[in-house]
């Protein structure tokens, strides 16, 4: 059988006064909650500027690839698709006794080949490699995340620091109260 809960006048009066009494205690604190959220937006905001435009991504082609893709197998150590943003320093160190290539890119034995991201290597859905039994090697290109992804952190630094404004406030009136 299903309870049923009775309302009666006097318990919604009592929920209504308690929200009541709540919007009262937080209406003098309103014009400080603008700032508050214009404060942590500023916040993220300039961290969000500082997020790094370029990295360096480093390749390591282990020692035993070349004969591994002459047979067909993959090397596990190797990834499939490269994430890369315009910029980049795509680092390519080859640990193979044998030359390899990325695009137009190559690395000799025993030396790492440095190339900055761009054109064609960062535009592709893919570019020829030789390490690779496939014979090519996705590219992803990946953006600076958007100005709207600052949304979500800023409500996060928002709640708290309004949190602490009321608790601030609060004291400071009773101080001046008394």
């Amino acid at each position: 059988m299903a309870e049923v809960a009775i309302v009666t006048p006097s318990s919604r009066s009592l929920a209504v006064s308690r929200v009541g009494g709540v919007a009262r205690f937080l209406r003098p604190f309103l014009p400080h909650f603008g700032a508050v959220l214009l404060f942590s937006w500023g916040m993220v905001f300039v961290a969000w500027l500082l997020l790094p435009q370029a990295r360096t991504v480093e390749l390591v082609i282990p020692s035993g690839t070349a004969d591994l893709v002459a047979r067909g197998e993959t090397v596990a150590a190797l990834p499939t698709t490269l994430l890369l943003r315009r910029g980049d320093t795509l680092v390519l160190l080859n640990e193979d006794d044998q030359p390899h290539r990325i695009g137009a890119i190559w690395a000799e034995p025993g030396r790492a080949t440095r190339t900055i991201v761009g054109g064609a290597l960062q535009d592709a859905g893919a570019v020829a490699c030789s390490f690779h039994p496939g014979g090519s090697i996705g590219v992803s290109p990946q953006a600076r995340p958007g100005v709207e992804q600052t949304v979500f952190p800023t409500l996060l630094l928002f709640f708290p620091l309004a949190g602490a404004t009321v608790l601030t406030l609060s004291i400071v009136r009773r101080l001046d109260h008394a």
